[in-house]
């Protein structure tokens, strides 16, 4: 089971991603490529708005089964970086919604 954490406090952003869908064998598990995906690319998008300097990365955590970031945006750059939050938001939440038994979303 995987269980994704969303915070919002004040203007920071917390994501953690913890455990395996365990949905199929691994290599073969589609659900984790999923969400493997949208983890992947969430990082990278933030790491790209971090480089720009409209985002400042308060924590990033990654390991096996588990990812935890927490970013700030910059007050110019809010809107932005809300529709990458977003992005990967409604496809976790879609996942969730079509594998209920292998993702939570907090």
């Amino acid at each position: 089971m995987t269980t994704v954490t969303f915070r919002r406090y004040y203007d920071r952003i917390l994501i953690i991603v913890d455990g395996h869908t365990g949905f199929a064998a691994r290599g073969k598990d589609v659900v984790c490529a999923g969400v493997s995906t949208l983890v992947y690319t969430l990082l990278n998008s933030v790491a790209d708005e971090e480089a720009g300097e409209r985002v400042k990365v308060k924590r990033n955590i990654v390991r096996d089964g588990y990812v935890c970031i927490e970013y700030e945006p910059f007050d110019f750059a809010k809107e932005r970086v809300e529709g990458i939050t977003d992005m990967f938001l409604t496809g976790i939440y879609m996942l969730s919604e079509n594998y209920p038994q292998n993702i939570i979303l907090e």
